[in-house]
């Protein structure tokens, strides 16, 4: 038996010393914060839009912020600290970030002889903000943390190896935008001789070190794991440059290199979307559905399948604010645009069902209908996001969770199987079409499927697509001419297409973090509740499969309030206030629904990268 298990602690013990040591933590936020209290009092009179905040244990301060994007902050805060290094003649490199980081955070590294000056330059700039610097623990999150305006820093922050610096952003009503997971973070490199050249190596290393005498002493030695090598060598630190924030970063060769994962191709984001609360739209709908043979359950057709809670606007804002990687939206409409929605907007394509879909078969009211003809958008890239109007990002995502950098999709599938039997018009209508695709994929491939797609933004190649169109599939070709949802479907975006991704070696299963919210059930005050309070997941549905009428105009308030809160601000897709809806018709041929009055708040143009706090300190 291996004796550091014989003598490890008992659970029981562990547990009272991992209690101690939050209890300490705490003890020490809470005294450094009473310590601090006149210089942060002096802050709140000098800088506007600044607020207390909570982070676990750490009492910080927050700024108010205009506009937000995570990516945008990033870059800032990176401008930031390259800027000061500059200034200061401190030599540093840009550091790869481990891919598993949600937040866009930028890396930095300096050599350990140069710490007291970079403290010492920093604490003079950000003395009068409410910039934040936090020691960074070995899971990447902040255990100790200080403002700047503070003073003197704490001594757990003066000996941190890691350092992360930044600002909290607050929203207007002081919702955490972006906090202590983001910012920009410094490691200070020590040399090999620093560390000691005999005995075993720092356990962070994944690379030889001491095994290398005749190399390591001399080598640079990160302070913690990172995705290329924590030792570099004098031979491998030729300089190069990398991009960030609008200009161009030191750093050495092997750090400027493309990852065999990264993304490199373009990705592109098709978005669907129909007002049925539009009378015309409304009219043509029952007139159709009168004549539609269609035998499925009433909530696969009713009018919460069409009824728009202005999700689509919400939608786009966390696209903007967290998959700064797309290269452009197309929004598939039914010759609809919202009226707050400006479709000459940068990055943005308005395409209507005749550009995609047969003549005879439109009008069509079936998702799975457009969906099977999405590849026929001009333009559109090989790899592409589809999201139905009721998706959100929750917080920053990149290219790689979609992607491998070979191109392959990452397959968001569902624990929740299709079940065995016939379609059924009483089954939900993904059983229904999975069913189906089951039989195509057998057929095909000889393989059987078991499992749902999530409800979230789904993966595409347009290779697939056409692929399976080239074949002439009878049932995705009957799909494209089903008007209304029918047990006969195959879901072509989801099931269908991320099958025979999987069969053909263009996909593997992936796991997506998420959570799903049906409105006008008991439950979906708690779920927004605990998506609002920052629930630990990249997406987030909220989907009206068939919501009682007595019910609609509260789900409808608690979900409009809770998206505001959620996204604050106008995505570049929303036009000004001013501009007539009949001019937005008169210049794209498309219907702007009645009664839909103009947005109250002004989009804001669009910036540079490093936004606007690039331009202050604070």
């Amino acid at each position: 038996m291996d004796l550091r298990h014989r003598f490890a602690p008992a659970p029981g013990i562990r547990a009272v010393r991992d209690l101690m040591v939050r209890l300490r933590l705490w003890l020490s936020a809470r005294l450094w914060a009473l310590r601090a209290a006149p210089a942060r009092r002096r802050l709140r009179a000098a800088v506007p839009g600044v607020r207390r905040i909570s982070a676990g244990p750490l009492r910080l301060y927050g700024r108010t912020v205009a506009w937000y994007t995570a990516a945008g902050a990033g870059a800032a805060d990176l401008e930031l600290m390259c800027s000061l290094l500059q200034t200061a003649g401190v030599p540093y490199f840009l550091v790869p970030a481990e891919q598993g980081s949600t937040a866009p955070r930028q890396v930095i590294g300096v050599e350990a002889t140069y710490r007291e000056v970079v403290l010492a330059r920093a604490a003079q700039r950000f003395a009068r903000t409410a910039r934040y610097v936090g020691a960074v623990g070995a899971d990447g999150s902040v255990t100790h943390a200080a403002l700047w305006a503070d003073g003197r820093l704490p001594r757990a922050l003066r000996r941190a190896d890691v350092l992360r610096t930044g600002v909290v952003r607050l929203g207007p009503s002081g919702q955490v935008l972006g906090g202590l997971e983001a910012g920009c973070d410094i490691e200070f490199w020590h040399r090999g001789r620093d560390l000691g050249t005999a005995g075993p190596d720092p356990s962070w290393l994944t690379v030889p070190g001491n095994r290398l005498p005749d190399v390591f002493p001399a080598a640079l030695v990160a302070p913690r794991g990172n995705p290329v090598a924590e030792v570099l060598p004098v031979s491998a630190r030729q300089p190069a440059t990398a991009a960030g924030s609008g200009r161009k970063v030191p750093t050495f060769a092997p750090f400027a290199a493309a990852g065999i994962d990264e993304v490199l191709f373009p990705v592109d984001a098709v978005y669907t979307w129909v007002d049925g609360d539009d009378p015309a739209l409304a009219a043509k709908r029952r007139a159709h559905q009168e004549r539609s043979a269609g035998a499925i359950a009433p909530r696969e057709t009713g009018a919460s399948r069409y009824t728009s809670h202005d999700e689509l606007r919400y939608a786009l804002r966390s696209l903007e604010m967290y998959a700064g990687f797309v290269r452009h939206v197309y929004l598939v409409t039914d010759s609809q645009v919202p009226s707050w929605l400006d479709p000459e907007a940068e990055g943005l394509t308005v395409v209507d069902h005749r550009d995609i879909l047969p003549a005879d078969a439109l009008p069509v009211f079936n998702s799975h209908a457009i969906e099977s003809r999405l590849h026929h958008i001009p333009g559109l890239s090989e790899h592409y996001l589809y999201f139905n109007d009721d998706v959100f990002i929750n917080r920053p995502v990149r290219a790689e969770h979609f992607f491998h950098g070979n191109g392959i999709a990452r397959i968001p599938l569902s624990p929740l199987k299709l079940g065995v039997g016939d379609p059924h018009p009483l089954e939900p209508a993904p059983n229904s079409a999975g069913k189906n695709t089951r039989e195509v994929i057998r057929r095909f491939h000889g393989r059987q499927i078991t499992h749902k797609s999530l409800h979230t933004p789904h993966p595409q190649l347009l290779s697939v697509m056409r692929e399976m169109e080239r074949l002439e599939i009878e049932e995705l070709e009957r799909t494209s001419y089903s008007r209304f949802r029918s047990t006969s479907d195959v879901a072509p975006a989801s099931t269908l297409h991320h099958h025979w991704a999987i069969a053909t070696g263009r996909g593997v299963p992936a796991d997506y973090l998420f959570r799903y919210v049906q409105l006008g059930t008991p439950d979906m005050r708690r779920r927004l509740a605990r998506l609002a309070a920052g629930e630990d997941v990249d997406f987030f549905c909220l989907n009206d499969v068939d919501t009682a009428p007595a019910d609609r105009a509260a789900a409808q308030a608690a979900l409009r309030s809770f998206l505001e809160r959620k996204f604050p601000f106008p995505s570049r897709f929303e036009r000004v206030p001013g501009a007539a809806s009949h001019l937005v018709a008169a210049h794209t041929g498309l219907r702007v629904p009645a009664g839909r009055g103009l947005p109250r708040r002004a989009v804001r143009p669009r910036r540079p990268a490093a936004l606007e706090d690039a331009r202050r300190v604070d």
